[in-house]
């Protein structure tokens, strides 16, 4: 791990890393649906670089990077078939580029406004891996003539390229305390659930959002207040099994 930060001025401050990891042989146990299966040693390379800057006499701070990781023999776990195995095994390597943005600030006196996004493009590079797929669904990979699919190029799963959140808190000073208002949202782009990409086990993009409203007193250490969460009543399946293809998990 080899990391360093440059003050470029006050306030301001540059920084990049470089780091290498690894994990070892990982065992799945035999079972009811499948044998055992031992998937060998990764190792990670990942690259980072950015910015952390206090704004506006303090009132605000940022926070930005950028990274670009290499997982060489990536672990992976294939769920699948009419047997419904769950299997250990290693794509020659994995992917992954992006960036992260974090924004909080004081839009004024009593407003406080945090902003957060992340983009993660991720992709399986191993053009010769093929996985078993479900017993009944609309598989969009390419098929060998044993049925089961190549998924090179694919998205890891359950890793959104897309996530950001929202929150904002407006304050109330009285004289014994504070009233305050506070909501906060969280978004993701769609998901694949498992290795290879199918109609029926995509998950769609979600947005959920919360509300509260409250007072604290006590120099912060009471606080009463009502809730809601998922304040638009949004459906979402977010994990599939794979014996029939709308059961969740």
């Amino acid at each position: 791990d080899l990391s360093g930060t440059y003050a470029l001025q006050k306030g301001v401050n540059l920084y990049a890393r470089l780091a290498n990891g690894f994990r070892g042989s990982s065992v799945q146990a035999a079972g009811a649906f499948n044998a055992k299966s031992v998937a060998k040693p990764e190792t990670n390379t990942s690259y980072e670089a950015g910015v952390k800057a206090d704004l506006f006499d303090g009132r605000a701070r940022v926070n930005f990077g950028v990274f670009h990781y290499t997982v060489k023999d990536q672990q992976l776990t294939a769920v699948g078939g009419a047997a419904n195995a769950n299997i250990l095994l290693n794509a020659k390597k994995a992917t992954g580029s992006g960036f992260e943005l974090d924004l909080q600030a004081y839009a004024t006196e009593n407003l406080l406004a945090t902003i957060g996004v992340g983009y993660n493009d991720t992709q399986i590079k191993d053009p010769n891996l093929a996985v078993s797929v479900c017993a009944s669904c609309t598989v969009t990979d390419p098929l060998l003539p044993s049925g089961k699919a190549l998924i090179d190029g694919n998205a890891l799963p359950q890793a959104p390229k897309l996530t950001a959140n929202l929150t904002l808190k407006y304050t109330i000073p009285s004289p014994s305390g504070e009233w305050y208002v506070y909501t906060d949202w969280v978004h993701r782009s769609k998901v694949n659930f498992f290795l290879y990409e199918s109609k029926e086990f995509t998950g769609k993009a979600m947005t959920e959002g919360g509300l509260r409203l409250g007072y604290i007193w006590g120099n912060g250490k009471y606080d009463v207040a009502a809730y809601a969460r998922n304040i638009t009543d949004q459906i979402r399946i977010v994990g599939s099994s794979t014996v029939f293809p709308f059961s969740t998990a």
